[in-house]
């Protein structure tokens, strides 16, 4: 008998059981045990109660469509519920987790000397190791602001001229020592100490240290400086280890290359060619970090000699990153599906400074301000940076909170710029080549005017120029003779002479650059640019104490009351009066045109996507980039949340 004939049988029974008690009989105990019988005999055939597939197919034997249909459409539907609430499930509490591992290989282009927070300063390469194996009493975020580090409170006196900062407790060096503040105190007084040699030692001048407690150290200023804290970004050194050392043989110990810091990453190895120079340089997770775990396990470091080597060593995927990649090689890197480019805001402003007194046509204010309206900024960015830069108007960046909005811009307008030259006093004067024809001959004449009058037409070649006076109105402008500089150096000479002033151009290589321009102020117009800190204190380059040869006021640029605002917002400690203060500087500098502010050139870091989670966006310093270093993470693991 198959298993369709018990099913039958069962059915017919019960029909019966139910004919029955419809015409009155009575269910007898012996019609119920059969029933009961015929349901075990059909049971025993199978092992669940449950039906399967197989069993299922029969079912279109005993439904009708319609009852067909049903029960299709609520399968269905289960199956469509079951699908959406789990998928539901699974997107609302499986959570995508960073997990320890992998290894990161950066190129960067020189060797490491000096991996010590006191010397580290002068070295790109020293900085950035510096800065993963050493802690400080302040560090900065992704987005460029102060934050604490190894401090854990500090408070600032009502005259400015006090710091006392609370040091957080349970730091541990990669040797197991505890951090002190017996530790502090002794960076910051080998850093004062001249036999050092430290160049930090001339931002502390002034300044001394006192131990308050064992967990609290006083910063003691002879002067007000609102941006001190910015300059507790030193690394802590291991008293016990360095105080056995001289301080004139501190350059020379071993620990400058295996260093024994506090940091997010501990020193593991180096590796050195036969001829002892360094070839790369490995660090690994300190898993006694106080602050947030690293995920990325291991960094490694390759050292190369040039730019070429370093993009072509990207190309064959010997690293997977690049620490700075110059706008002119971004174009030599080949596989750029894998990275990621990122552009940060770097604190570098690329400006045109005017010498008024090598040329008096530049004292005139309407010439200074038509010659920053001749100039298309966005196109020099466009067309010759190939959008590597960002156009500025004044001397504080967008990224610092003392940057005014409304400052006032001097937008590309040719035709404006010509009637400022022409209320100047300026007209425009054609000279044909029939002229320089003639004045070739001139030349040769005896008479010294005439002779004075050739040489000013062949110094201006054909065109309709600016004179007054007849005096040509003639620019020299100078710069460094690296990177993109010739290039827009040429680009302003166009626009320039577009509106009728003759421009000369002038290419000084960067190691004579100092020498035979800057510190003699020997230059009409300088395209140079400067680099400003964290903090946005312009008073090194626009205070008038810094006018001489030792200063950075390119522009010789000196007013008593810009002086004044500057000195003010140097020294207050009141934020908002800084920030009103800086304002008006910039007011100031926007109206009298001392400067053309040209661009601020991103930092272009490489990085292979296999590296997520990176997501700085200003720096003040190359080795910025790595603050954000314990959120990067190669690995990932799933977490299911209840």
């Amino acid at each position: 008998m198959n298993k369709l004939s018990f099913t039958l049988k069962k059915k017919s029974t019960d029909a019966l059981a139910w004919f029955l008690s419809k015409i009155g009989f009575k269910k007898k105990n012996i019609f119920h045990q059969q029933i009961n019988f015929d349901q075990k005999l059909v049971y025993s055939f199978s092992k669940s109660r449950i039906p399967t597939l197989r069993q299922l197919k029969y079912l279109k034997i005993f439904l009708s469509k319609k009852e067909l249909l049903i029960v299709r459409s609520c399968v269905v539907v289960i199956v469509m519920s079951t699908i959406f609430f789990g998928g539901r499930f699974y997107l609302k509490h499986l959570e995508t987790l960073p997990k320890v591992g992998g290894e990161y290989i950066e190129g960067v282009v020189g060797t490491p000397k000096y991996i010590n927070p006191i010397y580290a300063s002068v070295s790109d390469v020293d900085n950035d190791l510096s800065s993963l194996v050493y802690s400080s009493l302040f560090k900065r975020d992704e987005n460029g602001y102060l934050a604490n580090d190894l401090a854990e409170s500090f408070a600032v006196s009502e005259d400015g001229k006090a710091y006392t900062i609370k040091v957080r407790s349970g730091v541990k060096y990669h040797n197991d020592l505890p951090l002190t503040v017996d530790d502090i105190l002794f960076t910051f007084n080998a850093i004062k100490d001249s036999s050092y040699k430290s160049p930090l030692r001339g931002g502390f001048a002034g300044v001394s240290i006192e131990k308050v407690d064992e967990q609290t150290v006083k910063f003691i200023l002879s002067e007000p400086y609102a941006a001190f804290a910015e300059l507790l970004t030193f690394g802590i050194l291991p008293q016990e280890l360095w105080y056995q050392l001289a301080p004139a043989a501190a350059s020379l110990a071993e620990l400058n290359l295996k260093p024994i810091g506090s940091g997010p990453y501990q020193f593991k190895s180096l590796i050195k060619d036969k001829n002892g120079n360094l070839k790369s340089y490995n660090l690994v997770i300190n898993e006694n970090y106080y602050g947030e775990r690293p995920h990325v396990k291991n960094i490694q470091f390759k050292f190369f000699p040039g730019y070429e080597e370093l993009t072509s060593a990207l190309n064959d995927n010997l690293v997977d990153g690049i620490s700075y990649v110059p706008a002119q090689y971004l174009s030599k890197i080949a596989n750029k599906s894998y990275l990621n480019y990122h552009k940060l805001n770097f604190p570098q402003s690329m400006a045109v400074f005017f010498n008024e007194k090598n040329n008096s046509a530049l004292a005139e204010l309407k010439v200074r301000q038509a010659l920053a309206l001749a100039i298309n900024k966005n196109e020099i960015v466009d067309k010759v940076l190939g959008n590597n830069a960002r156009v500025i108007d004044g001397p504080i960046l967008p990224e610092s909170f003392a940057y005014n909005p409304q400052l006032k811009k001097y937008n590309y307008n040719q035709e404006e710029a010509k009637k400022l030259l022409e209320a100047a006093g300026y007209k425009q004067k054609e000279i044909t080549g029939e002229q320089i024809a003639k004045a070739t001959g001139d030349l040769s004449s005896t008479d010294e005017k005439t002779q004075l009058a050739a040489k000013s037409i062949l110094s201006q070649g054909p065109g309709r120029w600016y004179e007054k006076n007849d005096k040509y109105l003639i620019i020299k402008l100078t710069t460094v003779d690296t990177g993109e500089n010739p290039a827009v150096a040429e680009a302003i000479k166009i626009y320039w002479e577009d509106i009728g002033v003759r421009t000369e151009t002038e290419f000084i290589s960067a190691s004579q650059i100092q020498t035979e321009a800057i510190k003699t102020r020997e230059y009409e117009a300088l395209f140079y640019g400067q680099l400003a800190g964290a903090d946005p204190d312009p008073y090194p380059f626009w205070h008038s104490s810094q006018t001489g040869a030792g200063g950075l006021n390119l522009a010789g640029y000196a007013d008593k009351k810009t002086d004044k605002l500057l000195e003010e917002a140097r020294m207050s400690v009141d934020f908002q009066a800084r920030k009103e203060s800086y304002i008006k500087f910039q007011n100031a500098i926007a109206e009298e045109v001392p400067a053309i502010f040209m661009y601020s050139p991103y930092y272009n870091y490489v990085q292979d996507k296999k590296i997520k989670n990176f997501n700085s966006k200003n720096i003040a310093v190359p080795s910025d980039r790595l603050l954000n270093v314990s959120k990067w993470y190669i690995n990932v693991g799933k977490k299911i949340n209840w």
